[in-house]
């Protein structure tokens, strides 16, 4: 039995949180279409072949903390397409997101759902959701699993490293990272218990999506927010306790006006994930 207001409190967000979960269904469907696009973009014939692609997920779903679309909304899939190239054999960079855009075309499926974002490439599935295709090679003058991913705007190379931050976070949260030549989705969690971190993300997420509503274009993204929680979580026990530290420290956090929170990734300091504040300076 709940006894004080505290329990009831975190009951009431693990509640909260069971509801922002995707379907069993809506899984489903993301790992079918992320299995048929890994596989057609490593396949022998594929001109990426030679290049020994490594298809993998990043972002939400890898973590555990995908929130369900509100009203008719998108969910998105983030997926990392991984050349064992030298980034200096594309002297534009540019030109490797080019190649995965031509390739996905020669698919008859693909060729009509293709979107150009600045640094993936969007494949649409009609009010369900959408897979994002980001692809990188290793950094030369990076360590382990940094990458470098070509940004279309800026023309030139921006430093990543998705592995490396989903191993950072599931070791902030002690979740186990699942690895793999061509990695499969997380398993489905509805209604699985998880860390209190992830939980934590889920709601501020949420938090955001409702806030922003009207004013999307400087809501905080995902991966923000998502650094922010692991880089002020401190181990507690239970999502209430999680979440309140979490906030108390971001906002402890926060520099005078005038100054921007910086952000940068944990796996790799070269990567400025707040970068996009010099022009927006309201990030919460």
């Amino acid at each position: 039995m709940l006894t004080t207001p505290s329990q009831q409190l975190g009951d009431l967000l693990l509640r909260i949180c069971s509801s922002l979960q995707i379907t069993q269904t809506q899984h489903n469907a993301a790992e079918d279409h992320y299995n048929a696009i890994g596989a057609w973009l490593a396949d022998p014939g594929s001109g990426l072949y030679r290049f020994r692609p490594q298809i993998y997920s990043q972002g939400s779903f890898r973590l555990g903390t995908t929130v369900k679309p509100r009203k008719r909304e998108e969910y998105d899939v983030d997926v990392v397409c991984e050349l064992r190239a030298d980034p200096r054999l594309f002297p534009n960079p540019v030109t490797l997101l080019d190649l995965i855009e031509s390739l996905l075309r020669q698919h008859g499926d693909y060729a009509t759902r293709l979107k150009r974002k600045n640094r993936c490439i969007r494949v649409l599935y009609a009010r369900d959701f959408y897979l994002d295709i980001l692809p990188g090679c290793p950094d030369p003058n990076g360590h382990d699993t940094c990458l470098v991913v070509p940004d279309r705007n800026g023309g030139c190379w921006k430093a990543s490293n998705p592995k490396g931050y989903a191993s950072w976070f599931e070791t902030t949260s002690e979740k186990r990272m699942i690895k793999a030549a061509l990695e499969p989705l997380p398993e489905f969690e509805y209604g699985v218990l998880k860390p209190p971190l992830a939980y934590a993300v889920q709601l501020l997420k949420r938090w955001r999506d409702v806030f922003y509503e009207t004013q999307p274009e400087i809501a905080p993204i995902s991966i923000v927010l998502t650094t922010l929680a692991g880089l002020h979580y401190g181990g507690e026990t239970d999502v209430v306790a999680a979440l309140t530290a979490v906030l108390d420290r971001i906002v402890q956090a926060i520099p005078p006006v005038g100054q921007r929170l910086i952000v940068l990734n944990p796996s790799n300091h070269k990567e400025d994930l707040s970068e996009k504040w010099h022009q927006n300076r309201i990030p919460i």
